[in-house]
């Protein structure tokens, strides 16, 4: 029976939506089936809030490759970026110097010298040079590029002194790394916060845990547009929803509410897709937007997996390790005490984060390993609205907020309580910066892992689609051997965060994904 379609594409994800891009600008005849009625996923923008657009999920913009916003020109179909003069701020505790982090580079420079001294400019500088070049090997935004081993990487690098930069930064602790740098405790206590704390986001590790070096590089690593942050006007949704209307533009075509039950397997190759209710769907390949075990152990089925595909799709641990908040405020909170002189710049509420010492945050991330709640949850925290007034009603605000180490290994009975225990300590730890952020809430709505599992698919809630554990990633999240996106099973492949580079919205995965179909189905 011939194929309908070139390409099925399983979810509307960023990844997903990039993949079918590529495809469908290149003349290719794609179906993208989504089980929500929106699109963007984990990056997708919806109304949780009457009159409000809110993120349920990523909210910033981090660096693009210049090959993406060439192949991809999101403004030419609707998006519009908003530059950030502010992109963090960071609250490190009671006496301590806030620590910014500014689009533009003479303000940047000029914080640090005032704010931190000479010696913390320099010693940021000489952290950054020595990460530029573990940071450099990951091709985290390098396009088309497939996945290299540690071996391979230590193997190839130009001398002794950059594979031990590359043993750290694969076997080490985050502190490991920080102390090299900054190793007072007390004079240089803001920096080992904040950088201890951009190693753990993404994984189920302390920062004194060996290999939460190589989350930290990952953050830090750098595309072609200068590695600033930047917002999307109508929220990250704003983005996939360009996208889809580049792909029909293109004559693909994308179905909403559209739940795939399993893949259609004939003689070992995948051949479509069955929809719930019965419906089969043709095509010559079929890609997944999800991570392995949704692909594998629910859509493909264990019927149809060896030995070494199950090993495979084990290999990566998934974890959710954080409660997750949205908020409509009646109006914009102020700083108090002695931050109260950060409100002479609106650009300071934006947001950032607040974070302990990285001792704090170890004892944070032991507390939830344990199946308990820490005392302290370091804290991501953003009011949109202050760069993007569309997003509220008039005269109201719009903020989320993500505490890290909520222990999601606790029985699944006790995870509701927690979870809301867990928010109100992470408001209390916003209102001690600003005093009148509680009796502001109007409405608010409290997700953990568990929603993200049910809402998007996610194994365990799991946003990295495998954590950024060294053992995870590079080669570690290819199937076959010089491919990122190939799996055993012919005529299925990966475009998701699952595969390298690995996540954030880069939209890098699905790019190079879509890439890898063209040639084989050009070949074909």
């Amino acid at each position: 029976m011939p194929a309908p379609y070139d390409a099925i594409v399983i979810g509307a994800g960023h990844n997903g939506l990039a993949a079918a891009r590529v495809l469908a600008s290149r003349g290719r005849s794609v179906l993208v089936l989504e089980k929500n009625n929106y699109v963007g996923g984990m990056a997708g923008t919806r109304s949780v809030f009457a009159g409000c657009r809110n993120e349920v999920g990523a909210s910033v913009l981090f660096p693009l490759a210049r090959e993406v916003l060439e192949a991809f020109r999101f403004e030419d179909h609707g998006a519009e970026f908003i530059e950030l003069p502010m992109m963090a701020i960071n609250l490190a505790g009671a006496g301590q110097r806030p620590l910014m982090f500014y689009t533009s580079q003479r303000r940047q420079l000029w914080h640090l010298l005032r704010h931190h001294g000479p010696g913390a400019l320099l010693r940021f500088a000489r952290l950054a040079r020595f990460i530029e070049y573990p940071a450099s090997v990951l091709d985290r935004f390098r396009p088309d590029s497939p996945p290299r081993s540690l071996e391979e990487l230590l193997r190839d690098a130009p001398d002794d002194a950059r594979r031990e930069q590359l043993r750290l930064v694969f076997t080490g602790s985050a502190m490991e790394l920080i102390e090299r740098f900054f190793p007072d405790p007390v004079k240089h206590h803001t920096f080992r916060a904040l950088l201890a704390f951009a190693a753990i986001q993404s994984t189920y590790k302390g920062p004194y845990t060996p290999g939460s070096a190589l989350c930290l590089v990952y953050t830090f690593a750098q595309s072609g547009d200068g590695g600033l942050m930047r917002r999307v006007k109508g929220g990250m949704g704003a983005l996939s929803e360009a996208l889809a209307r580049s792909i029909s533009a293109d004559g693909g075509e994308i179905r909403l509410g559209a739940t795939v039950d399993h893949v259609l397997m004939e003689s070992g190759h995948a051949v479509g897709v069955v929809m719930k209710g019965g419906e089969e769907i043709r095509a010559r390949v079929v890609l997944s937007n999800l991570d392995r075990p949704a692909t594998f152990q629910r859509l493909v089925g264990e019927t149809h997996l060896d030995a070494g595909i199950a090993e495979s799709v084990a290999r990566a641990e998934h974890r959710g390790a954080w409660v997750h908040m949205l908020f409509r405020l009646d109006g914009l909170p102020s700083y108090g005490g002695e931050w109260a002189w950060l409100n002479r710049d609106i650009h300071n509420r934006f947001g950032g984060a607040i974070v302990d010492s990285p001792e704090q945050l170890q004892r944070s991330f032991e507390a939830c390993d344990a199946g308990q709640l820490p005392d302290w949850f370091p804290v991501a925290f953003q009011i949109p609205s202050v760069m993007d007034p569309s997003l509220a009603p008039a005269g109201q605000h719009i903020a989320s907020a993500y505490g890290f180490c909520f222990p999601c290994k606790a029985p699944k009975s006790e995870r509701g309580k927690l979870r809301d225990i867990a928010a109100e300590r992470v408001i209390d730890i916003i209102s001690g910066y600003m005093p009148d952020f509680r009796s502001r809430i109007i409405d608010k709505a409290i997700f953990s892992s568990d929603h993200f599992a049910s809402m998007h698919g996610a194994t365990e809630g799991d946003f990295t689609h495998g954590l950024i554990h060294p053992e995870n990633m590079l080669a570690a999240r290819a199937m076959v051997p010089g491919s990122a996106h190939r799996t055993p099973i012919e005529g299925l492949y990966l475009c998701g965060s699952a595969c390298h580079p690995g996540p954030g919205v880069t939209f890098m995965p699905g790019y190079n994904c879509g890439l890898e179909v063209e040639r084989v189905l050009g070949g074909a």
